[in-house]
C-alpha cells in the first residue's frame, strides 16, 4: 500500500491485453473464485485513494467502505460508502469529512471502547506540502454510526507519516496506535512512534519512539515470537525493515532498539503484511518492494523459524515494478494463506499457497490495471457470512495476545474466560486477534465467539484520480459454498510439530454431539478438550498438557474428533 510517484502516469493505466492466468503446473491449482474485471467502481471526483479498509461503521450488518484520500498529491477528505444492503456501495461517498489533508492510510478500531468502530488516519504531509511536516489524526463514532466531521484527537508533535496500525502495545486492553514515519524522498528522517491510550483516546506526544531515526512507509502488529505480545514491525524505504521485541509478559515492553532487522539490502520496501503461510503457528513476513527508488521491485517474504524472522528472502517473485500492496487471505478456500498482491499502474495478482510455499508466478490476474494502495477483504454482499466461529484457548497467567485462527473475521461476537462472559478486552476483527486484560490465569479457558466468510470480496484503492475504486465481488454461487462435506469435515492442527502449543482446527458441517480428544500412539486419551455440538469453523489449542495439568513428554499424539458414527484425526508431533 503505499506511497505516491510523482512522474507522469504511463500512457495506459486502464485495461490489460487480456486476461492472464500464468500457471506453473495447470492442473495442480484450484480456481480463484473471483471476476477479472471489478463489479463497482467508483466515480473518480479527482481522489486520489490511499487508505482503505472494510468496516460496519454503522452496524447495521452490512459492511461499509471506508477511504482516504490525498497522498502526497492533493489535499483532501477522508470518505464513506455505506453499504446499500444489498452488497454493494454508492458511486459517490454518503460521508466526508469537513477537513482536508494529504491522507496515507487509515485503521479502524473501537478506540473508547464503546462498541462501534472509529477511524485512525496518517496525514502524510503537512497544509505546505513537502518539507512541512504531518500528523495522524482520530475520527469517533458518535454511537449512531456517524464519524465526527472533524478529528476528534489530532497528534500533539509533527511529523511524515504516511501509514498507521491499530496494536494492543501494553496489554491493557485498549487499541494504541503505530506510525510509520520519514520522508525518503527528501531525506526526512523520523524516529517511529507509539501513541498509548488513555481512557479512550491517544496521548498527545507518544510514550515510546524507536531509538533509531530513519525512513518507514508502513506498520503492522503481530505476536511474532507467539509469547502472549504484540511486536510492532515497520516496513522501511531505503532502510531495513524492523520490528521491535515486546517482553509485556515477561515484565517489560517494547524495546527501543531494532531487535530483528532484514539483510538483503539496500530496501525499498513500500508495504508488509504477516501471515502464517506454512502452518507452524508463526507468522512470515512479505513485503512488496517499490523500484521507484532503486532496487528490482519483487514481492517477498521472510521465513520465520521458532519466533525468529529470517534475514533473507525465502521466496520472492519473477518479477519487479512499482509494488504498493502485499495481502495474506485464503483466497481458495483449501486452509492455508495466499498472497493477493498489487503494484501502481498494474494488474493485481494472487499467488496461490500450495502447502507452505507459493507459486513463483501468480495463478490469477485481474483484466483491470489500477495505481493500486490498499488491497482489503470482507464478506460485502453476505452471502458467505458465517455466525458459528468458535476459538478456544488457554490463559498462562501472563499472555494477553490470542490469534482466533482466522483472518479476516467479520465480527467478534463474544469473549469468555471460564465460561463468564468479558468486557477487558480488545480485537482487531480485519486481523483476527483479540488482547485479554488482565491477563487470564494459567489454565484459564478463553472462549471467542466470531463470524467469519466463506465468500471473502475485495476491495482496492487506487489513486489515479481519473479512476475510482474497485469492488471485486467472489463469483463462487452458493451451491458451492454450502456444498456438504462428506463425512465429518476436515481437521488439522498448526503448528505442527509444535512445541508449547498447537491449535487444531475443525472445517465442516453441523455435528449434533461430538467429542474432541488428544491420544497418545498406544491409543490411550490423555486429554479431553470438549464434548458437545460442533459445526462450522471451530479452533482447539492445546497446551502439550494432559488433562492434569501435566506436561507430556516430546512423541507424537493424535487429535480425533468424533460423531455419532463417524470420526476423523490428524497426527501431532510434540518437540521438546
Amino acid at each position: 500500500m503505499h506511497r505516491i510517484p510523482r512522474f507522469a502516469r504511463p500512457a495506459s493505466t486502464t485495461l490489460l491485453a487480456g486476461i492472464t492466468a500464468c500457471l506453473s503446473s495447470p492442473g495442480a491449482h484450484a480456481a480463484f473464485p473471483y471476476s477479472t474485471t471489478p463489479s463497482w467502481e467508483s466515480n473518480p471526483n479527482a481522489e486520489v485513494a490511499t487508505g482503505g479498509a472494510f468496516g460496519d461503521i454503522d452496524r447495521d450488518g452490512w459492511l461499509d467502505m471506508v477511504v482516504a484520500n490525498g497522498n502526497d498529491i492533493s489535499r483532501q477528505r477522508v470518505a464513506v460508502y455505506r453499504n446499500n444492503g444489498a452488497g454493494s456501495f454508492p458511486a459517490n461517498p454518503t460521508w466526508s469529512s469537513t477537513d482536508i489533508d494529504y491522507h496515507g492510510h487509515l485503521d479502524l478500531g473501537d478506540i473508547n471502547g464503546d462498541g462501534w468502530l472509529d477511524v485512525v488516519v496518517a496525514v502524510y504531509l503537512g497544509p505546505g506540502g513537502f518539507g512541512d511536516r504531518g500528523k495522524v489524526k482520530l475520527y469517533l463514532n458518535d454511537g449512531a454510526g456517524n464519524l465526527s466531521n472533524s478529528p476528534s484527537w489530532e497528534s500533539g508533535d509533527r511529523f511524515y507519516s504516511f501509514s498507521l496500525a491499530l496494536g494492543d502495545a501494553d496489554g491493557d486492553g485498549d487499541l494504541d496506535l503505530a506510525c510509520a514515519c520519514g520522508d525518503d524522498y527528501n531525506d526526512e528522517t523520523e524516529y517511529q512512534r507509539i501513541y498509548f491510550n488513555v481512557g479512550g483516546t491517544f496521548e498527545s506526544l507518544p510514550s515510546w519512539t524507536s531509538a533509531d531515526r530513519t525512513y518507514a512507509l508502513d506498520v503492522t502488529w503481530d505476536d511474532i515470537d507467539r509469547d502472549g505480545d504484540m511486536e510492532p514491525l515497520f516496513c522501511g524505504t531505503s532502510a531495513p525493515l524492523r520490528y521491535y521485541r515486546n517482553d509485556q509478559t515477561l515484565g517489560g515492553g517494547i524495546s527501543s532498539a531494532a531487535t530483528w532487522q532484514n539483510t538483503d539490502l539496500p530496501e525499498f520496501g513500500n508495504t508488509t503484511a504477516l501471515g502464517d503461510w506454512n502452518g507452524d503457528g508463526f507468522p512470515e513476513l512479505a513485503v512488496a518492494d517499490n523500484n521507484q527508488l532503486g532496487g528490482a521491485g519483487r514481492f517477498k517474504v521472510y521465513g520465520n523459524s521458532a519466533g525468529v524472522l529470517g534475514t533473507t528472502p525465502i521466496w520472492q517473485s519473477s518479477n519487479g515494478g512499482y509494488g504498493s500492496n502485499v495481502t495474506w487471505v485464503d483466497l481458495d478456500r483449501d486452509g492455508d494463506q495466499d498472497l493477493m498482491t498489487g503494484r501502481w499502474f498494474s494488474a493485481l495478482r494472487a499467488y496461490e499457497n500450495l502447502g507452505g510455499t507459493l507459486t513463483t508466478a501468480p495463478i490469477w490476474t485481474s483484466g483491470t490495471s489500477a495505481v493500486t494502495e490498499n488491497v482489503f477483504f470482507g464478506d460485502v454482499d453476505r452471502d458467505g457470512r458465517r455466525t458459528n466461529g468458535l476459538s478456544v484457548a488457554h490463559g498462562t497467567g501472563s499472555r494477553t495476545f490470542f490469534a482466533i485462527g482466522q483472518a479476516p473475521v467479520e465480527s467478534i461476537d463474544e469473549v469468555r474466560v471460564d465460561g463468564l462472559a468479558i468486557t477487558d478486552f480488545v480485537g482487531h476483527a480485519g486481523n483476527g486477534w483479540i488482547s485479554i486484560s488482565p491477563p487470564p490465569a494459567s489454565g484459564a479457558l478463553v472462549e471467542i465467539s466470531f463470524s467469519y466468510s466463506v465468500d471473502l470480496d475485495f476491495g482496492v484503492t487506487n489513486w489515479d484520480s481519473g479512476e475510482g475504486n474497485y469492488l471485486f465481488l467472489n463469483t463462487r454461487t452458493a451451491a458451492a459454498v454450502d456444498q456438504p462435506l462428506a463425512g465429518l469435515g476436515a481437521i488439522g492442527a498448526y503448528p505442527n510439530p509444535m512445541r508449547e502449543r498447537t491449535q487444531i482446527r475443525y472445517s465442516g458441517p453441523a455435528v449434533e454431539q461430538a467429542q474432541i480428544d488428544l491420544f497418545d500412539v498406544r491409543g490411550r486419551r490423555v486429554r479431553s478438550l470438549a464434548a458437545g455440538p460442533v459445526d462450522g469453523l471451530r479452533f482447539w489449542e492445546w497446551d502439550g498438557k494432559d488433562s492434569g495439568g501435566r506436561e507430556l513428554p516430546a512423541g507424537t499424539y493424535f487429535a480425533r474428533v468424533s460423531g455419532p458414527s463417524s470420526a476423523i484425526e490428524t497426527r501431532i508431533v510434540r518437540l521438546r
